[in-house]
C-alpha cells in the first residue's frame, strides 16, 4: 500500500500497518509547516518506510509518533529538510519497540539557510521485554549561513539488555575541506556550496515515485538554494 500527503493534507493522523504488510508513506510540504501529530502502529511483520520532503516555510512543531506492536515489525524513516527565512521548526520524530524482535531507523537530515532555526529530536523506546530489538537514529544538520541555526536531540531509552540502540548528531557548517577540494578543481565558492548541498538533499528523491511529485522536490531543493 502505498500514502502520500502534501501541504494542507499533512494534519492530524492515526495510520496501521496490519500483520506482514508494507506501507509506503510519503510527505511533501512546499507551503506553511504542517503544525501536526501523526500516529502510526505496526503489527507483526508489518513494514513502514517512510519519507519527507519539506521545503515549508514558518513556525511550530510535527510530531510523528511510530509503534512497533507485533514481532518482527519494522520502520525506516527519512527526512530532509530545507530550512530558510525566518522560519522556526522543530521535528519531533519518536520510535518505541514495544514488543521482541522490532528494528527501526529514523534519519533526518537538513539544511538552514538566512536567519532559520530547525530542531530534530524524539525518542527511541525499546520497553523491557522487547529482546532483540534494534534502534538507530541519525541526525544531521548543516548550518549554511552565520545567523541560522541547527539543534539535534535524539535521546534513547533503553529498558532492556538483549538489544541493540545507537544514535548520531551533528550540528555544523559547510566542511572547509569539501569546499577547499572542489574550489581547487576550478569551481567557484557559491557553486561548490551548492553541489555539496545538492548532495545532502537530494538523495529524499529517491523514497518518491510519483514523476511530478519528485520534479516538484526537485525544483524545490534547486530552488531554495538560489
Amino acid at each position: 500500500m502505498e500514502l502520500t500527503y502534501v501541504d494542507n493534507e499533512i494534519k492530524d493522523l492515526s495510520l496501521s500497518v496490519k500483520d506482514g504488510e508494507t506501507l509506503k508513506l510519503n510527505f511533501a510540504s512546499f507551503s506553511a509547516f504542517p503544525k501536526a501529530k501523526i500516529d502510526i502502529r505496526v503489527a507483526s511483520n508489518g513494514y513502514l518506510d517512510a519519507a519527507f520532503a519539506d521545503f515549508s516555510s514558518g513556525k511550530g512543531k510535527l510530531e510523528i509518533a511510530v509503534y512497533l506492536e507485533g514481532e518482527g515489525a519494522h520502520c525506516d524513516w527519512h527526512l530532509s529538510s530545507l530550512t530558510k527565512g525566518d522560519s522556526e521548526k522543530v521535528f519531533d520524530v519518536s520510535l518505541f519497540h514495544l514488543v521482541p524482535h522490532t528494528e527501526g531507523e529514523v534519519a533526518n537530515y537538513g539544511i538552514t539557510l538566512d536567519e532559520s532555526r530547525l530542531t530534530f529530536t524524539g525518542v527511541s523506546k525499546i520497553k523491557n521485554g522487547a529482546k532483540g530489538s534494534t534502534t538507530r537514529q541519525a541526525a544531521k544538520i548543516i548550518v549554511f549561513d552565520p545567523h541560522s541555526g541547527g539543534k539535534c536531540t535524539p535521546i534513547l531509552k533503553i529498558d532492556e539488555n538483549d538489544v541493540s540502540a545507537s544514535h548520531a548528531a551533528i550540528v555544523g557548517k559547510l566542511s572547509d575541506e569539501h569546499l577547499f577540494y572542489l574550489e581547487s578543481r576550478g569551481l567557484p565558492p557559491k557553486e561548490a556550496k551548492r553541489l555539496i548541498t545538492l548532495g545532502y538533499l537530494k538523495p529524499v528523491l529517491g523514497y518518491f515515485k510519483d514523476e511530478k511529485l519528485r520534479q516538484r522536490i526537485d525544483e524545490a531543493i534547486e530552488g531554495g538554494l538560489k
